[in-house]
């Protein structure tokens, strides 16, 4: 997962022609090396912890397009 979110990441920005999308990272993931994902809200659950810390992670970057 974190490996496609690094690969397409610039392609989601380039994209994006209107709304918004958060880039939020969790420092936790892989043993504490960190990873990151993209959501359309920022109070979205964890992907790599779930339910076991759903709150883990913050906004990193903003991407916000109007039309």
């Amino acid at each position: 997962f974190s490996e496609l979110t690094a690969a397409i990441g610039p392609m989601f920005e380039d994209a994006l022609s209107a709304g918004t999308i958060y880039l939020k990272h969790c420092p936790m993931a892989f043993n504490n090396e960190g990873a990151d994902w993209y959501a359309d809200v920022t109070n979205d659950i964890n992907p790599y912890f779930g339910d076991e810390m759903p709150k883990c992670g913050k906004v990193v970057k903003t991407i916000a397009k109007e039309k």
